[in-house]
């Protein structure tokens, strides 16, 4: 009885002395991962290999759209290798052209030296903590967002893949509660899609993607397609460094590429420099580098924008109407416009997926923005507000406004998560 009564004992304060378990992290109701760079795909049906091309770069792994394909198995079986002839017609299943699923793809990163998983029916909630945590990910969706019909098809080995037929990949790099943002691999540009539109389309494949996690280094591959040969990430593209105790940012840099080159960890460099999250750093930036006597980084000029400016694949505006170049979306013509992209989408009558086509008029709206704004759209002015509208977020506001994301959170008092709501208004720097 005593010797009961001891064991009792002794498991009732190992139970009290048990900490807590601790409670699971709340996600951000909004996230954004800067420096993804898209690039629109070379070949008709190469777009998991471009997607896959422009994730490894984001970690510092240099890869050539062909080299990556041209390394891919092929098969019958896109689980298992590339379907097809890759400038064959889109749109098409197995056995006729069509694509390449995510385990090849995972397979050949991981080669690259970059560490890929493929993912099949992955949750809603676990990719969003890709993105919350910096890391991007390629998905497998139906056009662009469209809806679609999966189908069970038979490979002549007897093995079994579903398949859909317009089958496309593309790179989640943020989302917030009503839109994704993506890097479509079809025209290297950044796309915003509804949440629903988005989680019905990435559903037809069974909810697929690559996750991936970089380690700083790499290996670079030859735009010739001669194979992956052994090397370090390069630097930030001539700013100056050579061992020095600080960098100047040049256009293209991000965290884990420098990182990798001074051989430390992109979180030790944030914290150096005392970037948060979304870090984000931007051209002519000065970085601490850890590797000497500290220097204070300074302020960035502010460059003021035109009144407008043509979109970047060269169309017109005039006379209230923009004429639509080859290459060109939406955002990217109401950002090069100081527009609003939903306001133009309103007039004109377009809806998701938002498709324009070369040629296309789009009516442009009278005013400058879809949030009110005391100064207008174009360049800030200090004292300068603005009223949040649904999609806003800190990134994309302070390039609006000619001003970085960290000042525009820091004048609104705005902390980790950095998020913003609908009809909140914001004082511009």
């Amino acid at each position: 009885m005593r010797v009961k009564t001891l064991l009792l004992l002794v498991l009732l304060s190992t139970t009290l002395a048990a900490p807590a378990a601790a409670a699971p992290q709340e996600l951000p109701a909004a996230a954004y991962i800067s420096g993804v760079v898209g690039h629109k795909q070379s070949l008709p049906l190469s777009c998991e290999s471009r997607s896959a091309a422009d994730l490894a770069a984001f970690w510092g792994i240099s890869i050539s759209e062909t080299g990556f394909f041209n390394a891919l198995p092929k098969s019958d079986n896109p689980d298992k290798g590339f379907v097809g002839d890759v400038y064959g017609k889109w749109g098409q299943v197995p056995p006729n052209p069509y694509g390449v699923h995510a385990k090849p793809v995972a397979r050949l990163l991981r080669d690259y030296g970059l560490d890929a998983q493929a993912q099949y029916s992955l949750s809603w909630k676990a990719l969003r903590t890709e993105i919350a945590e910096g890391r991007p990910v390629i998905v497998w969706v139906v056009g662009f967002v469209w809806s679609g019909t999966p189908e069970t098809y038979t490979a002549q080995d007897g093995s079994t893949a579903t398949v859909a037929a317009y089958e496309h990949t593309m790179i989640l790099i943020g989302y917030d509660e009503n839109n994704v943002y993506l890097v479509d691999a079809g025209s290297g540009s950044v796309q915003t899609h509804s949440v629903a539109n988005f989680r019905a389309s990435w559903a037809v494949l069974g909810n697929m993607a690559v996750t991936a996690v970089g380690s700083g280094g790499g290996v670079s591959d030859s735009e010739s397609g001669s194979g992956a040969t052994s090397g370090s990430s390069g630097g930030g593209g001539g700013g100056q460094s050579s061992g020095s105790a600080t960098y100047v940012v040049q256009p293209g840099d991000y965290l884990t590429k420098l990182a990798a080159q001074w051989s430390t960890t992109w979180q030790q460099l944030a914290a150096l420099n005392g970037i948060v999250w979304p870090y984000t750093i931007y051209p002519g930036q000065v970085l601490q580098t850890g590797q000497g006597e500290a220097a204070p980084a300074p302020k960035p000029t502010k460059t003021p924008k035109p009144d407008s400016a043509p979109a970047p694949g060269g169309g017109q505006a005039t006379g209230g109407t923009y004429i639509v170049k080859a290459g060109e979306h939406l955002m990217m013509i109401a950002r090069a416009l100081g527009l609003d992209w939903r306001e133009i989408a309103n007039l004109n009558g377009l809806v998701s997926p938002y498709v324009l086509y070369p040629g296309q008029a789009l009516k442009l709206p009278g005013g400058s923005g879809g949030g009110q704004s005391s100064g207008g759209g174009g360049g800030s002015q200090s004292g300068q507000t603005y009223t949040v509208q649904a999609g806003d977020y800190l990134v994309a506001l302070a390039r609006k406004f000619d001003t970085t994301w960290q000042d525009l959170a820091a004048a609104n008092g705005i902390g980790w998560p950095y998020t913003i709501y609908p009809g909140q208004v914001l004082t511009i720097p």
